[in-house]
């Protein structure tokens, strides 16, 4: 039983799975601001396209 509190007790300290958390979340907002400037700049992109097509003769 006193080998069981001890495990439970280095599990309560071990900090490794929050931080893992924090480096998942901070993933998933770097990739979310990847995808939305992808966006935007696509977008862009098309309309400076479509506007050089009409443009020309």
């Amino acid at each position: 039983m006193r080998e069981f509190m001890l495990s439970v007790q280095r599990f309560l300290k071990d900090e490794s799975g929050p931080t893992m958390v924090e480096y998942l979340f901070m993933l998933s907002l770097v990739i979310f601001a990847a995808l939305v400037g992808i966006g935007i700049v696509g977008d862009t992109t098309l309309d400076l396209f479509t506007r050089t097509k009409n443009a020309m003769p």
